[in-house]
């Protein structure tokens, strides 16, 4: 970055989904669609020549492809973190998205995050409205404590949660308002050293 007094949080919505599409996973764990998949292509186009130092990935296949597609444009193919923290909301209860031998599959440099909230298991909800803010800030202190000013993090997940972390960034209540968030949108918003969060584009198209 040219800025090493930010430290940027790019959020990107995963492309075009199929539902009809779930194979072993579970119901709320739909795969990317003919058209989602050409959106991934040209979002990792897009996001190619981008200096980005980390990415993270909800754990639900039509994220974790979304993000994949990026990495796979890049030269250096990087790691990709898998954070179940981060699926849509209103998931199964007890599902937190596929394994990380199910997602190699898809892209072979990546591992799981640490469990964010220290547990040994996944225990989190993601129904309630105060479960999706404690992920929220749960994800976004975790990125705030393990990169510093100068750095790019790129975050793919889901609409339903993106209206959760977007504000729990910034310092607003959630739903104070509502964002369209299409299809591989891409919203950034910078930290700044003055502790402040300024929201810098929101729903750009990310395959123009």
């Amino acid at each position: 970055m040219e800025n090493k007094d930010l430290l940027e949080i790019v959020f990107v919505r995963h492309a075009e989904t199929c539902y009809e599409d779930k194979g072993d996973r579970d119901r709320c764990d739909g795969n990317l669609n003919e058209n989602g998949e050409n959106q991934c292509k040209l979002l990792g186009k897009k996001l190619k020549d981008m200096p980005i130092d980390a990415y993270i990935t909800s754990s639900l296949l039509r994220s974790f492809k979304t993000a994949a597609g990026v990495c796979k444009e890049k030269a250096d193919k990087p790691l990709l973190k898998i954070c179940p923290e981060l699926v849509e909301c209103g998931c199964s209860v007890g599902y937190y998205g596929c394994s990380k031998e199910y997602l190699k599959k898809y892209y072979d440099n990546s591992e799981m995050c640490e469990k964010l909230f220290g547990t040994d298991e996944y225990e989190f909800g993601c129904e309630a409205y105060e479960d999706n803010v404690a992920r929220a800030q749960k994800v976004i202190e975790y990125i705030k404590e393990n990169f510093t000013f100068g750095d790019r993090v790129a975050v793919f997940s889901h609409h339903g949660f993106l209206e959760y972390l977007i504000p729990v960034a910034l310092g607003i209540k959630p739903h104070t308002f509502f964002f369209a968030l299409d299809n591989v949108s891409i919203s950034v918003i910078d930290f700044c050293k003055d502790d402040k969060a300024i929201l810098r584009c929101v729903n750009e198209k990310g395959t123009e």
